[in-house]
């Protein structure tokens, strides 16, 4: 299946002038409430979203909201995007080895480089201070490392654009698979964002 068959759904872009330091949030990839509005976070994650940023101060109309990848996945598998080496041999696929392993196996396959590297593109003239990586994914993309379980809530370098910061948390929607327990560690890691804005 090629990117033109897939659903798509763009970045959204700042509707409120930003005076300060600006803010990105990063996700994964369109679900399928996405794909069918054209922008990233509108269904039950969105508004799961909308409320934590809106109970730590932040108003998701300053923010650059994104996904790593703007294509929906079929059946919302981000492993669309990945493959193991030998997999990709087999299936005569290439695979873009300058990213570095997704989880233990998987890499990126090159014919969705052009993706992160739209996201580098973007951050780097959007200029946020802090970019907000919601779940393994974008996490992976934007620092280089796995593991959002041991990552969530602290601070790293941002590989695509110098001198920017990720703070990874959770993906909303694994808060509303069952785990809304975990709500007020988004929100702190949240917070933790914030804090991080003012320098």
């Amino acid at each position: 299946m090629t990117d033109d068959a897939l659903p798509f759904a763009d970045y959204q872009f700042p509707t409120k002038t930003v005076s300060g330091p600006r803010l990105a949030i990063v996700g994964e990839a369109p679900g399928a409430e996405e794909a069918k509005h054209g922008k990233p976070f509108v269904g039950r994650s969105g508004k799961l979203l909308d409320e934590a940023l809106a109970a730590v101060g932040i108003e998701r109309a300053e923010c650059l909201v994104a996904n790593v990848f703007r294509y929906q996945p079929p059946g919302n598998k981000v492993g669309h995007f990945f493959a193991s080496r030998a997999r990709a041999k087999k299936e005569g696929r290439i695979i873009d080895e300058r990213w570095g392993a997704f989880g233990t196996s998987d890499r990126l396959l090159a014919e969705y480089t052009a993706e992160i590297e739209h996201l580098r593109e973007t951050l780097a003239t959007y200029a946020p201070r802090v970019i907000v990586a919601l779940g393994r994914t974008p996490t992976w993309a934007l620092t280089g490392e796995n593991g959002i379980l041991s990552l969530r809530g602290t601070v790293l370098p941002c590989r695509l654009v110098e001198g920017v910061e990720v703070v990874p948390t959770f993906h909303p929607s694994y808060l509303l698979r069952g785990q809304l327990v975990d709500l007020p560690v988004f929100q702190a890691d949240l917070r933790l964002a914030v804090s991080r804005m003012a320098g």
